[in-house]
């Protein structure tokens, strides 16, 4: 059986983000998108389209706990008897949603961004637009979740689904594979245009995880499965079934990370060494106010030069910089 995509809008820069509905042998969501009226009116009418409701959906399965993913899952909860379904990495962002932006924008704040050297009222400036971003979601209770390991088995759609846990966008990141008709439910792993590895706030006080060398190790791993058809987060559906090679996909995504990569290196060989410093050159193109998006990629590309052994990280006034080996 394949899945139904059904595209809900977010307002936000990724554009609309796709579930995927299950008919049988239950009603089943994989994501829930973001809470907002345009986005409930998008999933009844979609389901509508099936014949089915909210109050038919029997689960609701979480790919990831970013807010466009997972945001109106409470919603659902609220109008149907369905429970939610999560990867145990990230079941506090469901339960306790309030809390977990507040821990991330204190981090981005009083950290992160500072480390990053960019100017207070910059700062700022950024956490308070993601603050409007945190009240997109409401928390389900404890009892309507169910969580599994980042290994195992679901079943969806009468088949057996291999979770395959794929840091690199999102720690606690699951796509979902169905080997037997070679389906991929990708989620933000695995899109047409390379997916942001997200800085996340360090737990228990250890050093921050690189996001985009474990992207690299995920890719990595998706490119080894056999695929006919992957269902992405985000966009159209690919793969030999939709005559769009995923093969192809990973490869453009592989040479564009390479290439910045490259770009980043010399401009600190140039003299930026700040990732604010670094943000202004390699954005360039950007108008200044938008250069803070590609921040999460740049900081990325110094988390690989830094694994290749090719620069290295120095602090000064909790400021990041970096330096060439050569110099």
């Amino acid at each position: 059986m394949e899945p139904i995509r059904l595209e809900l809008p977010t307002g936000l820069d990724v554009g609309p983000v796709n579930v995927y509905l299950f008919r049988q042998p239950e009603p089943v969501l994989v994501d829930a998108g973001l809470k907002s009226p345009a986005s409930w009116e998008a999933l009844q009418f979609g389901l509508a389209e099936h014949n089915l409701t909210v109050m038919d959906i029997s689960r609701v399965i979480i790919t990831h706990p970013h807010i466009d993913h997972f945001g109106q899952a409470g919603t659902i909860t609220a109008n149907s008897d369905a429970d939610v379904w999560i990867c145990e990495l990230g079941v506090d962002w469901l339960t306790e949603p309030a809390d977990m932006w507040e821990r991330r924008l204190e981090y981005y704040r009083r950290e992160f961004l500072h480390a990053v050297g960019f100017d207070p009222l910059i700062i700022e400036a950024i956490v308070g637009s993601m603050k409007v971003i945190a009240d997109q979601s409401d928390p389900i209770p404890r009892e309507r979740i169910h969580t599994f390991p980042p290994t195992g088995i679901l079943q969806m759609g009468g088949m057996a689904w291999q979770i395959l846990h794929t840091p690199g966008h999102s720690s606690a990141q699951t796509c979902f594979y169905q080997p037997e008709t070679r389906q991929l439910l990708s989620a933000d792993m695995l899109l047409q245009t390379t997916p942001t590895p997200v800085v996340e706030r360090p737990l228990h006080a250890a050093d921050r995880i690189p996001a985009l060398p474990q992207f690299m190790q995920s890719l990595d791993r998706v490119a080894a499965l056999e695929l006919e058809a992957v269902y992405p987060g985000h966009g159209r559906p690919f793969g030999p079934r939709f005559h769009l090679d995923h093969h192809a996909i990973i490869q453009k995504q592989r040479d564009r990370i390479q290439q910045r990569k490259a770009e980043c290196l010399v401009h600190i060989q140039q003299g930026a060494h700040t990732p604010a410093a670094l943000v202004d050159k390699l954005y360039a193109h950007h108008p200044p106010q938008f250069r803070f998006a590609g921040l999460w990629m740049l900081i990325g590309y110094l988390d690989l030069l830094l694994a290749d052994g090719v620069i290295r990280q120095e602090s000064s006034s909790g400021v990041w910089h970096y330096y060439s080996m050569e110099d």
